[in-house]
């Protein structure tokens, strides 16, 4: 074992991939580019025959590398003295040829290349990369990719008759994906941090499609035992809220009691603090100063308590379903979901509080969904929007709002999009050109402005657990899917198939236009009545 060569080493849960260029986008002061693209070449030696690409002092090589990745790049260089340049890495065309953020990662450096060298630089997210020679001739025998990603298998499957769908759902798949390193990931290139408060639309979908990945539950063991004592979760007062779900959901698919016994001292702790926060009039303050829901309504305080409301019954609801299965009382918690009927709140035509409120059956809000239905959505809470939607409606928001991702040339979904970004705006995967919009660097808000803005962020996969619940219509109604709902809906489409990983093996679904659905069942399910 690897692992016994040195006291207390471990492995690493990644696997390195190499990925060849696909394309030279832009070239200055270069030969040889050609050899380049497709080059699968990893190590250079004395008297080979490999070609050579110059690139020489003042010049640049733009490189793209086909779709989202986490990792880095190998330089791999022949004889030369030596040249200095500067390696940028980008989400978009856009960010290689700008100055690129380097929160939480550095994208930007100047480096001294070594001749016969195998160099390896990078750890962050990326699709473009970009060098520039600030001194000397950089003699390069091949720049490739360096994936680094946790080989699972895709179990949870979905493919219809409509092709921007199926682009749709395994481009959410693969952002997903690229977030399940180590822990569960916000994003490859910012934030590559643990936000418990967005891990509940990313670990949904990752629940359908590759099942109770240990990375989920390391990502929680960290977040509910490793938090300062006395601290929020992320300092943030409603994200234990969103970790109660993700707990509850963990335990749910997977069917493990030991989920419940390992975070019982958790739940109880958090329950019974937000419990209290609510009045017998349903009114209820959370505590703290730190109130969050998402940053569209985060500058509308009422918007923001809206929404909350509908978290916390939410919360407080899976708290009484997880308590219940640990035999312990939930009647605190049951009162509490029914002294928030008594004052729901106004949600103010806003999407996402109303999508809360209406998943939580404080109130139904679907005459909000359908107002201006693809305005004021964002790819983190617009999970709970689709939920919330009728399901041929969700659709249209699926293909136009996510869809129009793709049209940019997305290969991953984005920390926050806007369909008024894409009037005549230049795509991730174009040169910058004077005079039109850039759809990088010239969008975004609050705290994801420009090129900062990531455009692979787990919590944006919403879509693929959507396609899962609501067009194959399959969900648990019992902890480790023992017995299912099965209420699929086909929307508009002419047939749609897929599997849903559960513990007994994968359920297999196969719907078509005007015959009966057919549902295959691992021994040990069984299908119930809503």
């Amino acid at each position: 074992m690897l692992e016994d060569i040195f006291d207390g080493a471990f492995a690493d849960t990644l696997k390195r991939i190499f990925v060849p260029c696909k394309r030279v986008v832009s070239e200055n002061k270069c030969e040889n580019s050609k050899n380049i693209p497709g080059n699968r070449v990893i190590r250079n030696f004395v008297a080979a025959d490999f070609e050579e690409c110059s690139v020489n002092e003042g010049g640049f090589l733009l490189l793209d590398f086909g779709k989202e990745m986490s990792g880095g790049v190998k330089i791999v260089t022949s004889v030369m003295p030596g040249a200095k340049i500067r390696l940028r890495f980008g989400e978009s065309v856009s960010e290689c040829c700008g100055n690129p953020n380097s929160d939480h990662a550095f994208h930007d450096t100047e480096l001294l290349i070594p001749g016969y060298a195998s160099c390896d630089f990078g750890n962050t997210g990326f699709r473009f990369v970009r060098l520039d020679v600030l001194s000397g001739t950089l003699k390069l025998v091949n720049v490739i990719a360096i994936c680094e990603m946790t080989e699972l298998e895709k179990q949870g499957t979905f493919l219809s008759s409509d092709e921007r769908l199926n682009a749709i759902y395994e481009t959410a798949v693969h952002t997903v994906h690229l977030n399940i390193q180590d822990y569960i990931l916000d994003g490859i290139k910012r934030d590559r941090l643990i936000w418990g408060g967005d891990m509940h639309p990313e670990i949904s979908a990752i629940l359908r499609v590759f099942g109770a990945v240990d990375a989920i539950d390391k990502s929680l063991e960290l977040l509910c035992f490793h938090t300062k004592k006395g601290a929020f979760i992320n300092n943030i007062s409603s994200y234990p809220l969103w970790v109660l779900l993700c707990i509850r959901d963990l335990w749910f698919y997977s069917g493990r009691d030991e989920v419940l016994k390992k975070y019982a001292p958790f739940i109880e702790r958090e329950s019974a603090k937000y419990v209290s926060t609510v009045s017998d009039d349903g009114s209820f303050a959370l505590p703290g100063d730190s109130l969050f829901l998402d940053w569209p309504s985060n500058s509308d305080r009422e918007l923001t308590v809206a929404g909350l409301q509908g978290l916390l019954s939410l919360a407080l609801s899976a708290v009484s379903e997880m308590k219940s299965a640990l035999g312990l009382d939930c009647s605190a918690e049951n009162s509490a979901v029914e002294r928030l009927k008594r004052k729901v709140l106004d949600s103010k035509l806003h999407k996402t509080a109303s999508a809360l409120q209406h998943l939580a059956k404080l109130a139904d809000r679907r005459e909000v969904f359908e107002h201006e239905p693809f305005k004021n959505v964002s790819t983190f809470l617009g999970y709970y929007v689709l939920l919330a939607k009728e399901p041929a409606s969700a659709l249209e928001l699926v293909k136009t709002y996510w869809g129009a991702m793709l049209d940019m040339g997305a290969t991953s979904f984005w920390e926050d999009f806007d369909l008024s970004w894409i009037e005549n705006a230049a795509g991730i995967d174009e040169m910058p050109v004077p005079g039109r919009p850039d759809i990088h660097a010239d969008f975004g808000d609050y705290c994801y402005k420009g090129l900062r803005h990531s455009l692979c962020h787990g919590w944006a996969a919403g879509p693929a657990a959507w396609c899962s619940q609501k067009i194959l219509g399959v969900n648990p109604a019992a902890p480790g899917f023992k017995k299912i709902y099965f209420t699929p809906d086909l929307c508009q489409l002419e047939w749609a198939n897929g599997t849903i990983p559960t513990p007994y093996g994968k359920i297999t679904v196969k719907l078509a236009r005007g015959k009966a659905p057919e549902i295959t069942l691992p021994e040990g399910i069984t299908i119930v009545q809503e």
